[in-house]
């Protein structure tokens, strides 16, 4: 349930965890969205740093772009890339990073390219992410590899404990390490697992039951990994290495992308059904068709515009899923009582250089229009202030990277209802109001029972 806006060159996360929030999810509306070249085959997609998505055309050697009105710009094709271009995702450098077959790219928001390839020979590069450490890291399938590359093109290459294990999808983990799905390669059963590397290279593997082969990967509202398996079910698992697994309505040959939704929920692409599927963190399940038949989506990711965004490869399109955010004041059980404390984490990633920055905790009440803001009433003790905005948690902070902890424990003075709980960073000195001024948004609902 994670916003992220960038503005300028810097790039800041901010990422609120907190322990029993549950949402359920109502209607959902899909537009779908032509691809001006035919065939262009979009793969992978990512909200860009300019408030647009980028998608890329792994057909035709071309990088999209779509606007959250629906207007396309195609960039290439580029005769120095190979081929078959496949993820992409916003760098810490204000750019956007993008793989190819053998390939790492790097696209300006002004369409301007670098290439940069790996030292293994031959390798296939499926999965790319923007990691903690202000490097990208990606998968090199065929090598059996994770890649690390610096924005200044630097790369150095982690081989995997287990041979065969053919990585593909990669993400950033709630625990400052990446993580990523390990997949069967070459009809031997030797990958079938869940990997974990930190920015130092260590690597730890943790076995999938069956043959569940793990596809896309991302991290979840509620402190886990989420992962879908072409064996037809969605993967949770724990940054202590907990494995759960949940099984969909109807069998699945394949299922392809997955990310954490505005509303508390992930979203997931069904390939085979020509779904965009939907699970709580309890595992709740609700699937949407899509409109054109045969579209196969493949890459989802959340936009700037609380929508989901997908590719559809078969249809040549990008389809946009607008959950009903309203149903997420619908709780599943999930209250907090008085003289029960609520303890959140803030992890927070600057980009370079770090900005000056005012961070914003607290809650919106059930009235829409009063904000409980938590602030420090002196070092170390939490009190609550309401009023007609956020104030900040703290003010004019330069920030590094850093986690913050800290609790609110209810005392009972607390007006009844669903709340959303907010964590933001806007620029020091602003409005958080104004998108521009936006650098990070993240609400989540819980209910107060007094």
């Amino acid at each position: 349930m994670l916003f992220r806006r960038t503005r300028g060159p810097m790039v800041i996360g901010l990422v609120l965890c907190c322990g029993g929030l549950v949402g359920v999810a109502g209607a959902a509306t899909i537009t779908e969205f032509a691809i001006p070249t035919p065939n262009s085959g979009p793969a992978g997609i990512t909200a860009g740093p300019d408030g647009a998505l980028w998608f890329t055309e792994s057909s035709t050697n071309k990088i999209g772009r779509i606007t959250t009105d629906g207007a396309i710009t195609e960039f290439g094709p580029f005769a120095s890339i190979s081929f078959f271009l496949g993820d992409i995702t916003a760098g810490p450098d204000g750019a956007l990073w993008f793989t190819a077959f053998d390939q790492i790219g790097r696209i300006t928001t002004a369409g301007t390219i670098t290439v940069f390839s790996p030292p293994a020979a031959a390798t296939t590069v499926p999965g790319i992410t923007a990691g903690p450490d202000g490097a990208l890291w990606f998968t090199e399938h065929s090598a059996q590899r994770i890649g690390r590359i610096t924005p200044a093109g630097a790369i150095t290459e982690f081989s995997l404990p287990t041979a065969n294990s053919a990585p593909l999808g990669i993400t950033a983990g709630p625990d400052g390490a990446l993580w990523f799905a390990e997949e069967v390669a070459f009809a031997k059963q030797n990958g079938n697992k869940i990997g974990r590397i930190t920015p130092a290279g260590a690597i730890t593997e943790f076995s999938l039951p069956a043959l569940s082969l793990p596809v896309g990967i991302t991290a979840g509202p509620d402190g886990a990994l989420w992962f879908t398996e072409s064996a037809g079910k969605i993967g949770r698992i724990t940054t202590d290495g907990t494995i759960t697994e949940f099984s969909l309505p109807a069998p699945i040959s394949f299922l392809g992308g997955i990310t954490a939704g505005p509303d508390g929920a992930l979203w997931f692409a069904e390939n085979s059904t020509n779904k965009i599927g939907r699970i709580t963190p309890t595992g709740t399940v609700t699937e949407f068709a899509i409109p054109t038949a045969g579209s196969s989506p493949g890459r989802i990711t959340a936009g700037p515009d609380g929508a989901l965004w997908f590719t559809e490869p078969g249809a040549n399109k990008i389809g946009r899923i607008v959950p009903d955010l309203s149903a997420a004041l619908l709780l599943n059980g999930s209250a907090f009582h008085t003289g029960q404390t609520i303890t959140y984490q803030a992890t927070l990633t600057p980009g370079s250089p770090p900005p000056q920055v005012d961070i914003y905790l607290g809650a919106l009440l059930p009235d829409g229009g009063t904000f409980l803001s938590l602030v420090e009433a002196s070092p170390g003790v939490i009190s609550i202030a309401l009023g007609p905005a956020p104030i900040p948690f703290r003010a004019n902070v330069t920030l590094t990277q850093t986690v913050v902890p800290f609790s609110y424990t209810f005392g009972g003075s607390e007006p009844a209802g669903t709340y959303f709980t907010y964590a933001g960073l806007a620029v020091a000195g602003s409005n958080p109001f104004v998108p521009a001024n936006q650098l990070s948004l993240g609400v989540q609902p819980f209910q107060f029972a007094p």
